[in-house]
């Protein structure tokens, strides 16, 4: 029993002894190896380094041992010289055999470092060949080039053959192009926004919810900053149709057309002054110019009478003496003044279309500042009449507000109006590309 195991730890004695003999012997060819597995460790992040795979820890370990009894070997076997004699103790002061396991090291790295770059698109090829796709495989990431094969394929269809208030609300087509619907109270209490590319089809999708918020008795406005081409006659039969006031406004023009000041409370006015000429406070170090602005709209506000519009307040002796003390309130109201088509004494009143129902469409611009200004305030004043309305002894008449072009209306009152608006019977459907 006795001699046996004596037998077996000579075996491994002498197999231990051969092994190290081996590794005093292959300096070179181990250092090549830590040449070539040394990058495994230093390209990856030292984050990443406890979640790595077995595979790639099993690489670095290997790669540590090369490192030790290749690339500074003449050290390992030094140390190691003193606990076995076999072992040479002068290999450290060799000087040749250090240059060589540099070399080869430095020799494996490089090559290590130019087959990876070579090497790198030929393998994910090959992944890509053996990888096989599903064909449940749908609406997966891709490029410009083949987006469009995953966007659903657009047919042309006569709205008007599916529009039917009976049913619901007309939407669109699914993809089995069968027509959708919604119940005309969710149509009368939801907001839209309304979201594509150029040419997507945004402005016809917008014009078929409007018809038939008409149709329903809405009271539809209509911001329209860059004059559609089709919508205001398509509104326009809407309103025949539905026997409802249909009211076109064109900002450019110069005749007089719209009373925006109509039954307007100074209040009201004030807040008006500080949405279209964005004299709201931002956070920023201007706000402290915008107090005397602010003020000048205030004491404005307070002169006003009823039957002034903005032309008239602004020819007043008390704004005229504003041009040194607020220069920019000045000017914004300069500015609007000079927009005949909202200043026309007892002209068209936006609180007749919240009455009667019916369609008013507003041309806007997308260049005119003035006009934009002009935009800016009718909108606030939209909110401002359906915020007055009277929802406790009565119904109010659903409104229906459509902007496109969505940026050129937004001030910071506006917003704050929007957050709001469907509690007051209001309702807003938004376009603007993505």
């Amino acid at each position: 029993m006795g001699s046996h195991l004596m037998q077996r730890l000579n075996a491994f004695a002498d197999a231990f002894s051969f092994f190290l003999l081996w590794l005093q012997n292959s300096p070179v060819i181990l250092s090549l190896f830590a040449g070539l597995t040394l990058p495994f460790i230093v390209n990856l992040p030292r984050e990443e380094r406890k979640n790595a795979p077995f595979w790639l820890k099993s690489v670095a370990c290997v790669s540590i041992f090369f490192f030790i009894f290749g690339t500074i070997s003449p050290l390992t076997i030094q140390g190691l010289s003193y606990f076995f004699k076999l072992l040479d103790n002068n290999i450290l002061f060799r000087i040749p055999l250090w240059i060589m396991t540099v070399t080869f090291t430095t020799a494996g790295l490089f090559f290590h470092i130019a087959a990876r770059r070579v090497l790198a698109g030929e393998i994910d090829n090959l992944k890509h060949r053996i990888i096989k796709k599903t064909k449940l495989e749908r609406n997966t990431r891709t490029d410009v080039r083949k987006v469009k094969e995953l966007l659903p394929e657009s047919i042309e269809y006569n709205p008007l053959d599916y529009i039917d208030l009976k049913k619901g609300a007309f939407i669109g087509l699914n993809k089995d192009d069968q027509p959708q619907y919604i119940t005309i109270k969710e149509f009368k209490t939801q907001h839209a926004a309304i979201i594509g590319t150029t040419g997507s089809g945004k402005g016809v999708t917008a014009t078929v919810l409007l018809y038939q918020a008409i149709l329903a008795g809405e009271a539809v406005f209509v911001e329209d900053p860059k004059d559609d081409g089709w919508a205001p006659h398509i509104l326009r039969e809407a309103c025949k149709k539905a026997g409802k006031k249909f009211t076109l406004i064109n900002l450019n023009k110069l005749n007089f057309q719209l009373d925006l000041l109509a039954d307007i409370s100074h209040e009201q006015l004030e807040e008006l002054f500080n949405a279209g000429f964005s004299l709201a406070k931002k956070g920023e170090a201007s706000d402290f110019y915008r107090i005397s602005d602010r003020r000048a709209a205030r004491n404005t506000s307070a002169i006003y009478e009823k039957g002034m519009t903005l032309y008239d307040l602004f020819n007043t002796d008390f704004v005229q003496s504003l041009r040194q003390a607020a220069p920019a309130f000045f000017g914004e109201l300069e500015e609007v003044a000079l927009v005949n088509s909202i200043n026309a004494t007892n002209g068209f009143s936006l609180k007749e279309i919240f009455d009667e129902g019916g369609c008013c469409y507003i041309i806007g611009s997308t260049r005119n500042q003035k006009i934009i200004s002009a935009q800016r305030m009718i909108l606030t004043r939209l909110i401002q009449i359906a915020e007055t309305r009277d929802r406790i002894n009565s119904t109010p008449r659903t409104v229906a507000i459509f902007l496109d072009e969505l940026k050129y209306h937004l001030s910071r009152p506006a917003l704050e109006g929007l957050g709001t608006a469907r509690d007051k019977v209001c309702i807003y459907s938004w376009l603007f590309r993505r």
